[in-house]
């Protein structure tokens, strides 16, 4: 049987730390911590944990970093993990990475799917994202100061699939305005990558998700446009970029974030018409929930009714199966055909689409706020069938948080 090392490069993260390296416990045979300079008792949670850990003098190169923790590993596959992530189910992780580790040869490497909620609000919507972090100890290395990437130790081509796990991941669950800002670490590694490397437009494409984290949004709207500028769409084909192909990942979050940043700076229109260029492109990042639900979105400002419930009712046909954003193709389309339905006077249809978006998820907060508000306005009781659709104490909350605003 394959051993694991889980691998950690930590700094100042004695916040989280803990609950990261417990769940590691049952995955891995050993658990390897490089701290980058910490100042905080990151230290010594993690010697509570483990006693590899080891120091490594910080020079603004996440790759040199951890490919440092990698060189003090010792088991036959690597399990790369950030300190503010916690392996969902771990004993069933440790069995789903031993299938991986059995089943496949040392170049391939294995995805997790890592969950991050995108701001501090408990209703935060979480992004779905599917990253390279499992892999045979030797056969890759990371290149990349900054959203290091691993590439193969001899050259060759990489093969990437699927492991199974899931992990949760809360180091962006900040406010715009928090002084320790993930996105404010990233900016200046970004520009400097930049300089060297001007045209990379995965580079580019990072620089302004950073702005738009920040909620500079005139400015990751300039990001975004110089990336989509980089890559060559054709109809039906998978785009390309300069340096290669563009994943269908990519592409989607290029053209939905940066349709957000438009509307954000107040030119919904022009959001419109990059959404629709692109669905007339039909390349394959359009085919998701997440573009069909920002395109309802974007009519819904413009106040166009019914090509906003079609292109709700496009992301409902996708489904959670093409969320990149979870609820793009569920509950958060759902609640919004509610409100559409509202609109049109149907609130028949409204209460399905509400209870249907609670079915989904019974804590939805914006879904359960509106179907107070709805009852209030109406006078009468909340339906029963949304009290059984939702979670008794999400709805509580909400009716307490609203008491107390009265």
């Amino acid at each position: 049987m394959a051993s694991i090392s889980a691998v950690l490069i930590v700094k100042n993260e004695a916040a989280r730390l803990a609950r990261c390296l417990e769940a590691l416990r049952s995955v891995a045979d050993e658990i390897v911590v490089v701290d980058t300079g910490s100042t905080d008792a990151t230290e010594a949670v993690a010697r509570a944990f483990t006693s590899r850990v080891y120091c490594f003098a910080w020079r603004d190169d996440f790759a040199a970093a951890r490919n440092a923790a990698l060189a003090h590993a010792t088991g036959d596959w690597v399990l790369s993990i950030d300190a503010d992530e916690v392996v969902d189910a771990p004993e069933d992780a440790r069995t789903l990475l031993l299938s991986f580790a059995a089943a496949n040869d040392p170049t391939a490497v294995g995805t997790i799917e890592v969950l991050s909620p995108t701001g501090p609000e408990d209703d935060a919507p979480a992004s779905r994202d599917h990253l390279e972090r499992f892999f045979r100890r030797g056969a890759y290395r990371f290149a990349g100061a900054i959203h290091e990437q691993l590439v193969p130790t001899g050259g060759g081509a990489k093969r990437a699939a699927s492991t199974g796990v899931r992990a949760y991941h809360h180091g962006y669950a900040q406010s715009q305005d928090a002084p320790d800002h993930k996105a404010l670490r990233n900016l200046p590694l970004l520009l400097r990558e930049l300089e060297a490397q001007p045209e990379d437009e995965y580079l580019i494409h990072q620089l302004g998700k950073a702005y738009y984290t920040l909620g500079r949004y005139a400015e990751a709207a300039h990001a975004f446009e110089r990336a989509l500028d980089a890559v060559r769409f054709t109809p039906g084909g998978a785009p390309e970029g300069r340096f290669g192909p563009v994943s269908r990942a990519v592409t989607t979050d290029l053209v939905v974030t940066l349709a957000y940043a438009y509307v954000n700076v107040g030119q919904t229109t022009r959001a419109l018409r990059l959404l629709e260029t692109h669905a007339a492109i039909d390349h394959p990042g359009t085919r998701r929930a997440d573009f069909a639900h920002v395109l309802g979105y974007v009519h819904l400002m413009l106040g166009h009714v019914a090509e906003a419930k079609a292109a709700y009712d496009k992301s409902l046909e996708y489904g959670a199966a093409c969320e990149d954003v979870l609820g793009t193709g569920t509950f958060s389309s759902e609640y919004h055909l509610g409100l559409l339905s509202e609109a049109e006077g149907d609130l028949a249809a409204a209460w399905e689409h509400y209870q249907t978006s609670l079915r989904h998820k019974p804590d939805y907060r914006p879904t359960l706020a509106r179907c107070i508000d709805l009852a209030a306005e109406r006078h009468a009781p909340l339906p029963h069938a949304i009290i059984a659709a939702a979670d008794p104490t999400a709805l509580e909350r909400v009716r307490a948080e609203k008491a107390r605003r009265r």
